[in-house]
């Protein structure tokens, strides 16, 4: 099988050279996530970091049908107007998007890794990335913040909460794709 990889050399030249030695330090698996759109509003994150984070870039797979991409500060992306105001997106945080009807969006490039990779938080209200491949139960992936008792309420795109001080978990499992 081939795979497209992203080389790191901790020492010598990273092109070939005769007569040298250059040290591997690690390769990084080039992948591409597919994130299913319902339509209309939704709240997705990725775990991918693709060659241009550019939101023009990104999102040209939806072509026609997206709407908007709103990201946590309220900066946003309009593609009926031309207009990018969140320039380049972030792979920890969530963004809110729009689109006329279903469909899949397509992010290809590095895949991130979320032990190297935290997500700081401000106080108040965020829109956060969920960078693991496989569901986990929200109760389970946050729970240094519950146990700081530094969280109040988490929603999903749905509007269905957890609340950790009532013990309540209307989410289940986060999930690859979400936000």
């Amino acid at each position: 099988q081939e795979y497209q990889v992203n080389a790191t050399y901790s020492m010598g030249p990273s092109t070939y050279s005769s007569n040298t030695i250059t040290f591997l330090e690690s390769l990084e698996h080039y992948s591409c996530q597919e994130i299913v759109l319902p339509g209309g509003w939704y709240i997705y994150s990725s775990y991918i970091l693709s060659e241009d984070m550019n939101a023009e870039m990104v999102m040209s797979s939806l072509e026609d049908n997206l709407i908007i991409v709103k990201n946590n500060n309220g900066s946003v992306y309009l593609p009926e107007w031309e207009f990018n105001g969140i320039g380049d997106l972030d792979f920890h945080y969530g963004y809110q998007i729009k689109t006329h009807t279903s469909d899949i969006l397509e992010i290809c490039g590095l895949q991130i890794k979320p032990e190297e990779n935290p997500i700081s938080l401000d106080a108040g209200w965020n829109i956060i990335a969920y960078l693991r491949e496989n569901s986990a139960a929200v109760d389970i992936v946050l729970e240094s913040l519950t146990d700081d008792d530094n969280l109040i309420i988490v929603k999903d795109y749905t509007g269905s909460p957890y609340l950790p001080e009532w013990d309540y978990n209307g989410i289940g499992d986060l999930r690859a794709g979400q936000g």
